[in-house]
C-alpha cells in the first residue's frame, strides 16, 4: 500500500529515520542544525545519518545522532552490500538532503532503504520518489535556510528554530586546540590576536595563488606584530602551506584531520580561507571569518549568522580577487 500523501503522526510510536548526507565535509557541518532540529522534534524519533568517509567524523560527538552509517559513493562495487545493509536496518523514513538539485545516487539510496516515508524538497526532479514532498523555501538564499524546508515534514516551522550549525568538541579536543595556539610551553609571552589562515580548497576555482596568501600574511603581521598566525592545509597541500607560512612570517601546523582542524578553528580569533569546509566550521563555532568566493557564490555558501565577511570575485574564480582586497577585509575584521 502506497504511503504517498500520508503524513505520519511522529508521536504515536518510535520511528527510525535516516538522513542522507554522503558528500562533503562542509555540507555535513552546515546540516548539523537541521539534523539537531529533526532529532529533537519528537522523543520517538531515532535519527541515523548516512555519511561519507570524509564527513562522518563531523558527527562523532553529537548526542542527537543515534548512528552514523558510512557510505563511499566512489566504491561502486560496494553498492550492493551497502544497499542490503540499509534494507536490513528497516528504516521508517528517509530524508533526501539535496535541496538545490537532484542526485541519482541519493535517489537509489532512498529506494534501497525500503522506507515507507521518503521525504524531500519538491519540484527538484526526484518528486516521483517522495511520499512526503515538502515545499521549497522560496525566499531562502543560504543553503542552511534551504535545508530548513525539510523540518516542516516533522511539524516544525524553520523560522521558529535555531538552525545554526554547531559541532560539539570534547574537553580533550578543546584543550588540544588551545595548546596548538599556545605552543609547547606555557611560559611564552602573552600573544596578540590568533589569526588562522587555511590555504587549501576542494575545488579548482576556489584555489588562490600562493603569493597572495603571502602578501596577506605580511599585511597582517605588519599591522599586528605580536599576532599569533597559524597556517593550515589539507594533507596534499602541506609542502605548499609550509612555504607560504615561512614566506609570510607565520607558523605552519599539520593537523591530523578535520576534527583536529576544527579544534584550531574553535580557538582562533579570526579565520582567512577560501570557500571550503574550514569556512563552514567558522559558522559552527561563531568565528569571524574572511572567506573568498567565486562570483554569485556567497549568498548561498557564505558565513552563516556570524560576524564574517565574504569577499566575492568578479568572475567564476577566486584567483581574480586581489591580495589588497583580501588584506583590507582581513584587517577590518581584526580591527
Amino acid at each position: 500500500q502506497s504511503a504517498r500523501g500520508e503524513r505520519p503522526d511522529w508521536r504515536d510510536r518510535q520511528y527510525r529515520v535516516l538522513f542522507l548526507r554522503h558528500d562533503r565535509i562542509g555540507d555535513m557541518i552546515l546540516s548539523t542544525g537541521i539534523l539537531r532540529a529533526i532529532a529533537q522534534s519528537h522523543p520517538t524519533i531515532q535519527l541515523d545519518v548516512l555519511a561519507s568517509p570524509i564527513n562522518a567524523p563531523v558527527l562523532t560527538n553529537e548526542p542527537y545522532v543515534h548512528d552514523v552509517v558510512v557510505f563511499d559513493r566512489r566504491a561502486l562495487l560496494s553498492f550492493p552490500a551497502a544497499f542490503a545493509n540499509l534494507r536490513r536496518r528497516r528504516y521508517d523514513a528517509v530524508i533526501d538532503c539535496m535541496v538545490t538539485a537532484p542526485s541519482l545516487t541519493t535517489l537509489l539510496l532512498m529506494l534501497a532503504t525500503g522506507a515507507r516515508y521518503r521525504i524531500g524538497v519538491k519540484a527538484l526532479g526526484n518528486d516521483f520518489a517522495y511520499t512526503l514532498p515538502v515545499p521549497a523555501r522560496e525566499t531562502a538564499e543560504h543553503i542552511v535556510d534551504k535545508l530548513g524546508a525539510l523540518v516542516t515534514a516533522f511539524g516544525l516551522q524553520p523560522t521558529a528554530l535555531d538552525l545554526r550549525p554547531r559541532v560539539r568538541l570534547t574537553p580533550e579536543e578543546q584543550e588540544s586546540g588551545d595548546r596548538v595556539w599556545r605552543g609547547e610551553t606555557d611560559d611564552r609571552p602573552p600573544m596578540g590576536a590568533r589569526i588562522l589562515v587555511n590555504v587549501s580548497a576542494g575545488r579548482g576555482h576556489h584555489v588562490w595563488p600562493d603569493e597572495r596568501f603571502v602578501a596577506v600574511l605580511r599585511a597582517a603581521r605588519g599591522e599586528l606584530r605580536n599576532a599569533e598566525i597559524i597556517v593550515i592545509s589539507s594533507p596534499g597541500d602541506r609542502e605548499r602551506a609550509t612555504r607560504i607560512a615561512a614566506a609570510g612570517g607565520a607558523r605552519f601546523v599539520a593537523d591530523s584531520g578535520i576534527r583536529d582542524a576544527m579544534t584550531i578553528v574553535a580557538h582562533a580569533d579570526v579565520v582567512f580561507t577560501p570557500d571550503t569546509s574550514i569556512a563552514h566550521a567558522c559558522s559552527a563555532f561563531d568565528k569571524p571569518a574572511v572567506v573568498l568566493h567565486p562570483r554569485g557564490n556567497s549568498a548561498i555558501w557564505g558565513p552563516y549568522e556570524t560576524n564574517g565577511r565574504a569577499v566575492e570575485s568578479l568572475t567564476a574564480s577566486v584567483a581574480d580577487i586581489t591580495a589588497d582586497e583580501a588584506a583590507r577585509a582581513l584587517l577590518a575584521r581584526l580591527a
